[in-house]
């Protein structure tokens, strides 16, 4: 919304981050013009279909943390946010939003201007693998649900080892077998609930 690679088309990293002191005017006109285009765009493809889930592509951090204060953040992007997010609820699209790096500290803050999950989650930016397994496991039920999509961004990096590219497809088998049995213990639960209820009727019925 407002550090995206769109803003990259223009500036050097260094001064997309000086631009919020520097001209704020600017950035003010340049998310406001965005904001029209993305309630534009977003309303023509509800035209044809309602899409599962939106990305917002919103890279701003880096590995030891976002590049702006919380400050900045609500002024500059969640402020652009506010309209923008109710009109993809309002149709059921779940949104996400795609911040490269330590991503940590400003998870609360895209919270708090609606958004409803994070990617991606870099190894390189200090994320700790141990601790993110217990989070899938943590997290299996909700993926169980439907709320929790496992993948790489973008695609595999051409330098990732066979060896490693084989441990993530058999973390990946492992979790959806996992999610499956949870999906099928859940059915079984839930038929012989509606079984028991179909009993019951019928008792009262006699």
């Amino acid at each position: 919304m407002a550090s995206s690679g769109f803003h990259e088309l223009f500036w050097a990293s260094k001064d997309i981050c000086t631009l919020f002191t520097d001209q704020p005017e600017l950035r003010h006109a340049i998310n406001s013009d965005l904001t029209a285009w993305h309630t534009r765009i977003i309303e023509n493809i509800f035209s044809i279909c309602t899409p599962d889930f939106m990305t917002f592509a919103e890279d701003m951090s880096y590995n030891h943390g976002p590049m702006l204060a919380r400050e900045l953040f609500d002024e500059f992007l969640r402020f652009y946010y506010a309209p923008v997010v109710p009109l993809l609820k309002e149709r059921g699209v779940f949104t996400l939003v795609d911040s490269d790096c330590e991503i940590a500290i400003p998870t609360a803050w895209f919270a708090d201007a609606g958004i409803e999950g994070l990617l991606l989650l870099e190894r390189q930016a200090g994320v700790d693998i141990a601790a993110l397994r217990r989070e899938f496991q943590r997290l299996l039920p909700t993926a169980a649900k439907g709320g929790l999509l496992i993948s790489c961004e973008h695609q595999t990096p051409p330098e990732v080892a066979y060896h490693d590219y084989q441990l993530y497809l058999s973390l990946f088998r492992q979790y959806a077998a996992e999610i499956g049995q949870m999906k099928k213990a859940k059915a079984a639960v839930r038929g012989a609930r509606d079984a028991q209820s179909g009993i019951a009727v019928a008792d009262d019925a006699a």
